[in-house]
């Protein structure tokens, strides 16, 4: 009888590890559904944008996109409102109260990282830092070649 699925190598380790952050950090820093965040974020840092546009710059499909989107635009979140430059397009925008719920989520998630991080040195934090964008830039180059 089998005692269940066992990491072969490391690479399986690290994915475990990967699953086990993302759902103990959405399990106690985010509010609501997770994809709201890199929306808002984009939209904060980049200002209007095309939802086109916004699928590519946080890399999900369109569907996906629109999907958060419809919920944001519920909630008061984002506006939309009609391109200057192409009177038939449409642009999105963070507003107030998504400026608001972003403030918010952004401090609750500080705390959290500060809390589960609190037994790390400076410096373990500093190669934890390191390591996690050393890896992310590796991750978005492999995906240019591949």
């Amino acid at each position: 009888m089998s005692q269940g699925w066992k990491p072969e190598c490391a690479e399986d380790d690290l994915l475990v590890a990967f699953v086990a952050v993302k759902r103990g950090f959405q399990a106690t820093a985010v509010a609501g559904d997770p994809g709201r965040f890199p929306v808002l974020h984009h939209l904060a840092a980049a200002g209007p944008t095309r939802q086109g546009h916004l699928a590519e710059a946080i890399g999900l499909d369109a569907s996906t996109v629109s999907r958060h989107v419809r919920a944001l635009l519920d909630e008061g979140l984002v506006e939309v409102s009609r391109d200057p430059q192409d009177g038939r397009a449409s642009v999105l925008a963070i507003s107030a109260a998504g400026r608001d719920f972003l403030a918010a989520h952004l401090t609750r998630s500080r705390q959290v990282l500060q809390a589960a991080t609190a037994s790390f040195s400076d410096a373990e934090r500093a190669e934890l830092i390191r390591l996690l964008r050393s890896l992310a830039d590796s991750l978005i180059d492999l995906k240019e070649t591949v």
